[in-house]
C-alpha cells in the first residue's frame, strides 16, 4: 500500500500502527498540503455490507466533532475494495504505550490525562455521541503532551457488528467494558465513564483490575467481581482519587457519575484536596430486609409499658406479641417467595419470543405501533442529521429485521434529525487557504478556484459563488473567486490582429480601437504598433488600442522634373531614392536640352537626393497620393 494514493489526494507514507479493525497510515494529502492517518479498514470487515454501511453512518457523525482533545476525523472514502478513514495526524504514541513505558504514572500526571479525557467526552456526549470503546489503545499522547481521543462513532460501528460477525477480537477492549456492555445490555454516556474509570486505575496502578483466559470471563468479573481498590496496589494514591475511581466504576449506573462534567469537577478538587472527603460514595444499606422492626419495636414499648400496669397478663401477652410477629414473618416469606417465582416464571416462560419487525423508514409513532403490536418497546439511541431521510423517521435500528427477542425487549433507533442546515461564512478579502478552511469548518465542500485579474492582492478571494450568511445544506458546494493581481499589457506586435484580439481577451483586458493602415516594412493583417505599451500594470479590462497594416502602400507612376540654373551649361545629374538609397537616374544632363524629366514609381512620400557634379544639390519630396 505505500506510495498509492487514494481519492487522489492521499499518499500513503509509512505504517504506523494496526489492530483487529483496522491498519493505520501517515499520509500526505496533496490538496491541502499536509500529513494526515489514512485508517484502512480489514478485508473480512468490508465483507459484511451492513457493518460498512453502519461505519459510514457513524464515521460520518464523529466527523462533526470539533474539540482540541478529539483526534478529527477529515473524510470517509471508498476506493474499490479499500475503505478508509482520513483522521487528524498526531505525532506521538498511545496512552498504552506511554503506561507501558512508565509503569505508571503518577497522581498529577494521571489526574491531568484523566482530565482531558473527561473534557472530550463531555463534548462527544453534549453532541449524542457515545465512544463505547474508551481505553488506552484510542487515547493518543502528542510529542508536546496534548492528549486527545480517537474513534469516536467508529466503536459504535464495530460494537454493533462484533453481536453477530464470528470471531470478533473483542479481548483487547473487553478489559474496559463496562457490565451493562459485557451483559449486552443498553449502553449509554455512564458506560464511558466506567471505562474510563478502569483506564484512570490502570494509569495509577500499571494493570487492568480484571484478567482472565477469554474475553467471556474477563466480561463475567466485570459484572460479578469486586474491583480491588487501587490503594492495596499504590499505597501512594491520595484518598480522594481513590473515591473517584470508586465511583466511577460502580456497577450500577445510577452510582456512577451522571455526567463528565461531574467527573471533571471531583478531578479538579482531587489536586487541590488530595486526602478530602468531598466525593459522594454510594451508601450500600444493610437494613432493607428489618425496615419494619422500628415500627414493631415501638408496639413492644407500648406492650411493655401495659405489662408494668398489669404484671399478671405480662406473660401471655408477650407470647401472643411472639406468636403474632412469627406468624406474620412466615406469610411475608411465602408472599416474597410467591412473588419472586412469579417474576422469574414471567421471565421465563411468560415472555415469548417474537420477530423483529422492519422498522426503519418508519415514522417514530407508527415506528411505536408497529412494535408495539408484537409487545416490544421504542427506545431513540439518537438523533442525528440524515439527508435522506425525512426528519423524525428511523434511520437505522439496531437489532436486524428478523432476530428474534423477548416480547417487552427495548428496540434501540436512530432517528433523522432531517437535513442539516449550516451558515455560509464570508470569505471575502481572506488568503485562498484560510477561506477554504473556513468553509469546510462550516460544513461546506471547496470547489475548483476561478482565478481573475484585480486591483485585489494576488491570492485573496474577491468573491464567493454563495452570498454570506445565506444557509444552505450541509455538503453544499461553493466556489471561490481568487485575485491573480493587477492585469499585466502583453505583447500584441507581430500578432496577427486575430490572435492578438484573442490575447488581449485572454490576458483581462478589454479590445478598443483597431486602425488599418498601410505599411510598407510590414505584412498585412499583421500588428505594427499597441496602445498602452508591453509590461504595463493596469486595472482589469483596460482597453487595448491596435494597429494593423494593411500590407505597402499600391505603387503609382510620376515624374521628377530637373532644371537646372542658366549658368550651368553642361552637368552630371545623379537622383538617389533616399529610404533605400538607390541611384534611380545617372547621366549628363545640357541645360539646352531644356528641363531633365525622370519617370519614377511609388507610394506614399517618397524622398530623393539631387546629386550634380557629385555634389548634394537639393533633395525633393515626391507624393504618390496625390494626383499630377
Amino acid at each position: 500500500m505505500l506510495g498509492r494514493i487514494l481519492g487522489g489526494r492521499y499518499e500513503l507514507l509509512e505504517k504506523i500502527g494496526g489492530g483487529g479493525m483496522a491498519i493505520v497510515y501517515k499520509a500526505k494529502c496533496h490538496l491541502l498540503n499536509r500529513y494526515v492517518a489514512v485508517k484502512i479498514l480489514r478485508p473480512e470487515l468490508v465483507e459484511d455490507d451492513e457493518f460498512v454501511k453502519r461505519f459510514k453512518r457513524e464515521s460520518q457523525a464523529a466527523a462533526s466533532l470539533s474539540h482540541p482533545n478529539v483526534v478529527n476525523i477529515y473524510d470517509v472514502g471508498q476506493q474499490k475494495d479499500i475503505h478508509y478513514i482520513v483522521m487528524e495526524y498526531v505525532d506521538g504514541q498511545t496512552l498504552k504505550d506511554y503506561i507501558r513505558e512508565k509503569g505508571r504514572l503518577d497522581t498529577a500526571e494521571a489526574v491531568r490525562i484523566c482530565t482531558h479525557i473527561c473534557y472530550a467526552l463531555s463534548h462527544a456526549h453534549r453532541n449524542d455521541i457515545v465512544h463505547r470503546d474508551i481505553k488506552p489503545q484510542n487515547i493518543l499522547i502528542s510529542n508536546d503532551f496534548n492528549v486527545k481521543v480517537t474513534d469516536f462513532g467508529i466503536a459504535r460501528a464495530v460494537n454493533a457488528a462484533t453481536l453477530t460477525m464470528a470471531g470478533s477480537n473483542v479481548i483487547g477492549s473487553v478489559h474496559y467494558f463496562s457490565p451493562e456492555q459485557a451483559r449486552g445490555g443498553y449502553v449509554d454516556k455512564q458506560s464511558d465513564i466506567y471505562s474510563l474509570g478502569i483506564v484512570f486505575y490502570e494509569m495509577l496502578t500499571g494493570m487492568v483490575p480484571f484478567e482472565g483466559e477469554s474475553a467471556v470471563s474477563v466480561a463475567l468479573k466485570h459484572i460479578q467481581d469486586r474491583i480491588t481498590p487501587v490503594a492495596e496496589l499504590n499505597p501512594d494514591i491520595p484518598k480522594s482519587v481513590q473515591y473517584i475511581i470508586e465511583k466511577a466504576t460502580q456497577k450500577n449506573t445510577s452510582d456512577r457519575y451522571k455526567d463528565a462534567a461531574e467527573f471533571i469537577n471531583d478531578l479538579d478538587k482531587a489536586l487541590i484536596e488530595p486526602e478530602g472527603s468531598y466525593i459522594k460514595r454510594p451508601e450500600v444499606d444493610l437494613s432493607q430486609d428489618t425496615q419494619m422492626i422500628p415500627a414493631l419495636s415501638v408496639d413492644n414499648k407500648r406492650a411493655d409499658r401495659k405489662n408494668k400496669r398489669n404484671p399478671q397478663s405480662k406473660h401471655k401477652k408477650r407470647n401472643l406479641l411472639l406468636i403474632t410477629l412469627s406468624v406474620l414473618f412466615l406469610v411475608s416469606l411465602v408472599i416474597l417467595f410467591l412473588a419472586v417465582g412469579k417474576g422469574i416464571l414471567e421471565q421465563n416462560t411468560g415472555r415469548k419470543e417474537v420477530e423483529v419487525p422492519k422498522i426503519e423508514g418508519l415514522s417514530i409513532e407508527k415506528a411505536k405501533r408497529t412494535l408495539e403490536s408484537r409487545k416490544l418497546r421504542l427506545h431513540i439511541s439518537e438523533y442525528r442529521y440524515d439527508d435522506k431521510t425525512p426528519k423524525d423517521y428511523i434511520i437505522d435500528q439496531e437489532l436486524r429485521p428478523g432476530m428474534k427477542v423477548k416480547t417487552n425487549s427495548l428496540i434501540n433507533v436512530y432517528v433523522s434529525k432531517g437535513i442539516e442546515m449550516v451558515v455560509v461564512p464570508n470569505t471575502i478579502s481572506m488568503s485562498q487557504r484560510s477561506a477554504e478552511l473556513e468553509l469546510e469548518r462550516a460544513g461546506l465542500v471547496v470547489g475548483p478556484a476561478e482565478y481573475v485579474n484585480s486591483t485585489v492582492a494576488a491570492g485573496d478571494v474577491i468573491d464567493q459563488s454563495i452570498m454570506h450568511s445565506k444557509e444552505v445544506e450541509k455538503g453544499t458546494e461553493v466556489i471561490l473567486t481568487v485575485s491573480l493581481g493587477p492585469a499585466t499589457i502583453g505583447e500584441y506586435v507581430g500578432l496577427t490582429e486575430e490572435i492578438a484580439r484573442k490575447k488581449i481577451i485572454d490576458d483581462n483586458l478589454e479590445i478598443g480601437q483597431i486602425h488599418h493602415e498601410h505599411n510598407n516594412e510590414v505584412k498585412k493583417g499583421v500588428v505594427f504598433k499597441q496602445s498602452p505599451d508591453v509590461n504595463q500594470s493596469v486595472s482589469p479590462e483596460t482597453k487595448v488600442d491596435l494597429w494593423v497594416s494593411l500590407g505597402p502602400n499600391p505603387s503609382k507612376s510620376k515624374q521628377l522634373e530637373i532644371v537646372l540654373e542658366a549658368d550651368i551649361e553642361s552637368a552630371q545629374v545623379k537622383v538617389v531614392r533616399v529610404f533605400d538609397s538607390k541611384v534611380i537616374y545617372n547621366n549628363s544632363h545640357k541645360i539646352s536640352d531644356g528641363p531633365l524629366i525622370i519617370p519614377i514609381e511609388g507610394a506614399g512620400k517618397v524622398d530623393y537626393d539631387i546629386y550634380i557634379d557629385e555634389i548634394f544639390w537639393r533633395r525633393e519630396t515626391v507624393d504618390f497620393q496625390q494626383g499630377g
